[in-house]
């Protein structure tokens, strides 16, 4: 990420003219501006021990180190601090504290807007879209993908503008736009070859795979992944020709082939346990467990299940339990999206990570609301709402006071409407919210008289 360069202080002014005392009093200045050089070295050197830190996975202290830096730049009033508070982002976002990670690029847009700092600005703003990807809120991702896009391409900076489109696709390819993720990816590499990026657009053709494979396409699926696979061994990509190689294991589970799935995952994690890179090991742990349980095969599912459930446990990693959860629940695999989440309560209380222990509490409550169980569903929101409420994450308690409002509202045989209890929780989803309008208090209140109404009628 581009950042302001550290301004340097000249002085035009020829010492050989200045009288013995004027050179006196310069000396002492000069002197006066060494404190500040020494603790921008410092900052820069904080900041470097961070980024180590961070690509090693030691987040506390990538925290820690960052903290420091974004303090000796921020009181010397150096822009230098944007940068900072980006890689703060970055740690909150790598903890699973979306919250601080929103805060934090705020900060550092703020920042690098005040100093006329567009690159940076526009990076950032991709970064920011990022958060709400996470949330599923793809509508406010795409409005700050726009934005970073808008800024990238005022100032004549495409390259900037490239991951931007590529997120686009991904954006349209969740909601099940093949075609419009299919332009947005065509047009992220149009960018990235004409500048000769092809690791990048190496990346990309691993996303038009994935639109071909939706498509059932697998032959022109494998073709664009064999020529990702080029360009990443040419490379000495490892990562990347993990990925790929990921990507023709889920092609061939897509289209049945059971063994040829297996084959390709086993090697991809061949490479990504000799890169020590968890997150990537734990995922294909989880294709080859439900590759394993498509077969019957309950004993290797289990095996491969436990062993990424270790791996998460063990480099305290309960979100990634929770992804491994929603993956679950998006094939229907109920059970074992419950027992994933429960999984990742279960680390998340271990490791004393209140974000991921309420973030466990709000999937368990939305996966008992899909299958009808609105009691246990009250239950898990309720506790999701305690830990928001501690934490002081209002926006997310707001959110769980709308669940439990429209779950009160849920009628089974065993489980009446609760008119009273729904128009407390959604009184007080208006009271956290500090966004929040007399519009949306009109809103919920319709909700609740629109129930009423089909209840009364009903009866």
């Amino acid at each position: 990420m581009a950042s302001n360069a550290i301004r340097h202080h000249n002085s035009d002014i020829d010492c050989n003219l200045l009288a013995a005392s004027e050179r006196r009093f310069l000396a002492t200045s000069m002197t006066d501006f060494a404190a500040p050089r020494k603790l921008d070295t410092a900052a820069a050197d904080y900041f470097q021990q961070a980024e180590g830190a961070f690509k090693r996975g030691e987040l506390e202290h990538a925290e820690e180190l960052s903290l420091k830096s974004a303090k000796i730049y921020a009181d010397a009033e150096n822009g230098e601090v944007a940068k900072v508070y980006s890689k703060l982002g970055d740690i909150s976002c790598r903890q699973g504290d979306l919250r601080a990670a929103e805060q934090w690029y705020w900060k550092s847009i703020n920042v690098n807007e005040r100093n006329n700092n567009h690159q940076s600005t526009a990076v950032t703003y991709h970064s920011l879209s990022g958060t709400f990807f996470a949330r599923e809120d793809y509508t406010t991702a795409e409005k700050w993908l726009r934005k970073s896009i808008s800024v990238s391409e005022r100032y004549g900076d495409e390259l900037v503008a490239s991951p931007c489109y590529h997120q686009l696709g991904l954006i349209a390819y969740k909601r099940d736009d093949l075609d419009a993720a299919e332009q947005w990816y065509r047009k992220s590499i149009e960018i990235e070859e004409r500048h000769g990026k092809e690791h990048e657009a190496a990346t990309t053709y691993i996303n038009l795979s994935a639109v071909a494979n939706a498509r059932k396409d697998f032959e022109l699926a494998e073709q664009w992944l064999w020529k990702s696979i080029e360009i990443k061994e040419r490379l000495n990509d490892l990562r990347g020709v993990s990925a790929s190689y990921h990507q023709l294991g889920i092609v061939a589970y897509t289209r049945g082939d059971h063994p040829a799935a297996e084959k390709w995952y086993l090697k991809s994690l061949e490479i990504d346990e000799g890169l020590g890179r968890t997150r990537s090991v734990v995922y294909t742990c989880f294709s080859l467990c439900t590759n394993a349980q498509d077969q019957g095969d309950e004993d290797a599912a289990e095996k491969w299940l436990l062993k990424g459930l270790e791996r998460c446990r063990r480099e305290a990693q309960p979100y990634e339990v929770i992804k491994l959860g929603m993956r679950a629940e998006e094939s229907h695999r109920f059970a074992f999206a419950e027992r994933l989440y429960r999984e990742s309560l279960e680390i998340a209380k271990e490791y004393e990570n209140a974000p991921a222990e309420a973030s466990s509490y709000r999937y368990l409550g939305n996966l008992a609301a899909r299958q009808r169980d609105f009691e246990e569903s009250k239950d898990w929101y309720r506790k999701a709402f305690e830990v928001y409420q501690k934490l002081g994450d209002m926006d997310s308690a707001a959110k769980c006071c709308l669940s439990l409002g429209n779950l009160s509202l849920s009628k089974t045989p065993e489980t009446p409407i609760d008119f009273v209890a729904a128009k407390q929780w959604f009184n007080r989803a208006v009271e956290l919210n500090a966004g929040a309008t007399w519009r949306d208090w009109l809103v919920l209140t319709a909700r609740l008289w629109r129930y009423r109404c089909r209840h009364f009628f009903a009866r």
